[in-house]
């Protein structure tokens, strides 16, 4: 029988016990993990995690896919493209990623502000998407951009397990964090930080569609029961960042 994978094009490989390993990142589902203390609405993912949770809101850096592997652009309602080349980004490269990543972050913040629930997404839920998010707490809630990073990497391998699992390993991205905490007055403008999370208190009982009945306490919708349509775009005021240098 053909698998799920195998149909999408993913080869599958065989450890020396003959089972099958894990899928990588692009391709396990639910494919995302909450992030409680940056908002108990926000959560970051693959490509395939915008068709396996019920979200309000979903940030795309690149297109993600349906149940059944296909490109979906229908299921973002926010794109912000931008390339992750693993630490090897060029100057311009990473001037136009830093825009992207501050554009996601304002988008992040006024969904999770607006109670929405939020994906932020990319291909496998660890640079791209994990760069936005940090950067969302590192300007908006306040926090460092090493106990962001330390934060997104602990909840990645606690909620996710799949093969290449390196969350935010793009040095390059991790060093615009550090860019975006030394600029953060200049950054914010006259924008008010966000007041922190509520504290989250997580009653014992199995996992539950990646934690996001856990955390707002509401029914999660699997995929065979929706079909997310385009939400409406946020407005976005021009961000007061825009006369500062992006290398």
């Amino acid at each position: 029988m053909t698998s799920f994978l195998e149909a999408c094009g993913c080869e599958m490989s065989e450890d020396s016990s003959g089972h099958e390993e894990l899928p990588p990142g692009c391709e396990d589902v639910p494919g995302y993990a909450p992030l409680p203390k940056m908002s108990p609405f926000l959560s970051c993912g693959n490509q395939y995690s915008a068709a396996h949770g019920n979200f309000a809101q979903v940030i795309s850096t690149v297109t993600p896919r349906n149940v059944d592997g296909k490109p979906n652009p229908q299921l973002s309602t926010h794109k912000v493209f931008f390339d992750d080349q693993h630490g090897h980004e060029s100057e311009s490269a990473l001037a136009h990623a830093k825009k992207l990543i501050l554009e996601g972050a304002a988008l992040v913040r006024q969904a999770v502000a607006a109670q929405q629930r939020t994906l932020v997404h990319c291909e496998w839920g660890q640079n791209r998407s994990g760069s936005i998010c940090c950067a969302f707490a590192v300007l908006y809630l306040g926090w460092s951009a090493e106990d962001a990073v330390r934060y997104f990497r602990d909840q990645n391998l606690v909620e996710r397990h799949y093969q290449g699992q390196h969350p935010m390993s793009n040095s390059g991205f991790n060093n615009l964090l550090k860019e975006i905490e030394s600029q953060r007055s200049q950054l914010l403008g006259h924008v008010a930080p966000l007041a922190p999370p509520p504290k989250i208190i997580v009653s014992g009982g199995p996992r539950m569609g990646g934690g996001i009945e856990r955390f707002t306490n509401a029914s999660e919708i699997r995929p065979h029961q929706f079909q997310l349509s385009p939400g409406p775009r946020v407005s976005v005021p021009a961000p007061p960042w825009q006369g500062i240098r992006q290398s």
